[in-house]
Order: structure tokens, then sequence, then C-alpha cells
């Protein structure tokens, strides 16, 4: 007998999925649907190539976009979709996708898990798998803009943390819904000023050359008086922005976790990433507001307040010219390494160089004086051990 016989053989099934959309915007019906095709995938543990085939429906109050432009963005460009208008019912809720996607290769006899979002939930409440929780009354609201391996890994460290109410927004819808499945935010926001409505502190966790004009946008949509915290590596660029946030009633700090490593994305965020790291404080004006000081706490990490000038200096020795010379190094021992000609010593000096090249040549560009400065010192002294090494 096959062992593929027709009582245990794989087939075709079918999981059915809905969500609410915040409001009849190309962005929202986006970011909805993309949150909800990540959640089915994520609480069936399928992977995107078993999906055969995608039928949306939306209610008629939803017509800025197509559901389906949001699983072509997943990378779905093999999936047969159907986007469809319901019939408008009396009573009916209000800017709904709903989804039926058929995937293969599902053992018999296995049930699939239906995932209803939202506002959604209320459709089918003894079907929800995961809905965004309410905010307790007690509990901070947090705008973590920017989910890759920091703005994530803040989001996955505070979820056993009671009294934060995570809000996320990345410009990624994709990062963003991954973000969301794996539970990093409670909630996901369709721009920053709408993450930043109502939170007492807002964190950008973004590429250094994109602070300062997101610190522009996060100050003019926080309330007067709530907090605002960068992650940046470097402080030239960011510090003016910051002090022009605090001009206008905002508790500016900027901030840089020693946290991270080369990993790129959310795909490389990590719960306990900050536990016992050093976390430079940099308030622009008076102390660090105690709700800046509860998140680092809350964290894990060990706050560290310091000008920005002693930072960038202290960074460029020990962080953005490393990570040029691990580059540097790479190029000139790649080839031999390749021959198997290159013990652990090279591995572990040119690790740094498998960094995300976009973040770190943004870090390393804006602290060019300082890196600068910090090459001729090292080179002098190279020269000086190299030429003490033909006097022996």
């Amino acid at each position: 007998m096959s062992a593929d016989t027709p009582s245990t053989a794989p087939t075709i099934a079918a999981v059915r999925g809905a969500v609410q959309v915040r409001a009849n915007t190309a962005a929202d019906v986006l970011e909805a649907t993309t949150r909800l095709l990540v959640a089915l995938l994520d609480a069936n543990r399928l992977a995107p190539e078993r999906v055969v085939s995608a039928v949306f429906t939306t209610t008629e109050d939803l017509d800025a976009d197509f559901p389906a432009h949001a699983a072509r963005r997943l990378g779905w460009s093999d999936v047969p979709m159907l986007n469809a208008r319901e019939i408008p019912v009396p009573g009916a809720m209000e800017r709904v996708v709903r989804v039926l996607l058929t995937v293969r290769d599902v053992p018999r006899g296995a049930r699939l898990v239906p995932v209803y979002l939202d506002g959604a939930a209320a459709l089918r409440p003894d079907l929800v798998t995961r809905a965004a929780p309410a905010a307790s009354a007690s509990a901070r609201r947090l705008a973590l803009i920017g989910l890759g391996q920091i703005g994530g890994s803040i989001g996955l460290s505070l979820a056993g943390a009671p009294g934060w109410h995570r809000v996320g927004f990345d410009a990624d819808a994709v990062t963003a819904g991954h973000a969301f499945a794996a539970g990093a935010v409670d909630e996901l926001a369709p721009t920053l000023a709408a993450a930043c409505a109502g939170a007492e502190i807002a964190v950008i966790a973004t590429p250094v050359d994109t602070l300062a004009a997101l610190v522009e946008a996060a100050a003019a949509a926080l309330p007067p008086g709530a907090a605002l915290l960068d992650t940046g590596s470097a402080r030239g660029p960011v510090t003016p922005a910051l002090r022009r946030a605090a001009a206008r009633g905002i508790a500016a700090v900027g901030g840089h976790p020693s946290a991270g490593h080369e990993g790129r994305g959310f795909a490389a965020a990590r719960a306990g990433l900050f536990a016992g790291a050093a976390f430079a404080l940099l308030p622009v004006r008076g102390a660090v507001p105690d709700v800046v000081q509860a998140l680092v706490r809350d964290l894990g990490a060990r706050p560290v307040e310091v000008e920005p000038e002693a930072h960038d200096r202290a960074l460029a020795r020990t962080s953005h010219l490393p990570y040029l010379m691990a580059c540097a190094l790479r190029r000139l021992g790649g080839a031999e390494a390749a021959r198997d000609l290159a013990g652990s010593g090279f591995r572990d000096m040119t690790r740094l160089a498998a960094s995300d090249p976009r973040m770190a040549e943004a870090y390393c560009r804006a602290n060019a004086r300082e890196v600068a400065g910090a090459w001729r010192l090292l080179r002098d002294a190279l020269d000086r051990r190299i030429a003490a090494l033909g006097e022996a």
C-alpha cells in the first residue's frame, strides 16, 4: 500500500479571515489587508508558497484600493486572485475586507484556523485568534516608529512588561505586518501621525539619515508634554531637530542603545536584546522624563547620560570606524579566505562587515568628522607599531 493513500494524502483546504479597515484610504486598505494575510499564515504556520488562490471581498464603502495589492506586495506574484464587492445589507459592519485562501498540502483531518482582526472580531467572536487588545486605562501609549531590529526588539522586549500599549508604524507594510503577527506591537497605525496621536512617548528607530525629518513629524503629532526618544548612533544630524521639538513643548531626549548585531530588519529583532546593555540618554532640556526612565528600565537596559559630542567621539572609535575597517579587511583578504587561507581571527575581525549597509553607511556618514579623527589616531598608532617591527 502506498504511503500516500486517499485517507492520508495531503489535500487542498480553505481558510477565511476578515479585518475592519480604519478608513477608506489606499494606505489603510493595504495596511489592514497585509496584517490579515500575515496573521492567517502565522496562525496556521503556512509558507506563502502553499497558497493556491485568494478571493477578497470588500464592503461597498471600500473602494480606495484593491486588497489584492497587499498580497502582491507580500510577494504572492503567482497566486490567482479575485476581488469582489459585497452586496450591501442593512446593518452590516462597515469597512470590512474578507478573504478566503485556498492552500495546498494540508493533511486530511487538519483544521485551519480562521483569523478575525480588529472590529471584525465582532463578526465571529467564537473564531477570534488574536485581535489587538484594548489598552487599559493605566497603560502608557507608546508609539514605535520603525519596526526593524531595534524598534522590533523594543516591542518584543515590552511584550511581558505590564503598563504599555504598543502602537507601531513602519513605512514598509510587510514589515509592519510581520511585527504585528509576532506580537511586537498591540496595534498598527496607518501613519506616523496616527501612531503618535495621544501617545505618552514616541520612539523613533529608523536609519540615522531619516531621523531629523521623522522627529519633526512626530513632534508635530504628539500631544504637548509627551516624550520623544530616538535610537540613532550618531547625534550630529538629529540633535538640532530634537531641540526644535523641545521648543514646541515636547520632552525630547536623544537615545542610543548599545545593543544589536549584524542582522537586518525585523527578522533580527529579539526580546531581551537590551538586557544588561548600556542605553545612552541625551536629554535636550532638563532631566530625563520619568516615562523614558521607565521605558529603559523595562527594557532591562542601563541608562547612561552623556553629552552629544562625547557620544559621537566614543561611537566613532568603538563602532563606526570598526565597521569601516571590517569592510576594508574583508575586501583585502576575502580572496584568500575563500581559498581557506584564513583563521577564526579573520572571521571575527570582519563580522561587522555583514551589518546592514543602509544603516551603517548612514551613521558613518553622519559622524564623518569624528570617524576621520579616530582614523588619524589609529593610523598613527599602527604606523608606529609597524615601524617598530622592523627595528626589532
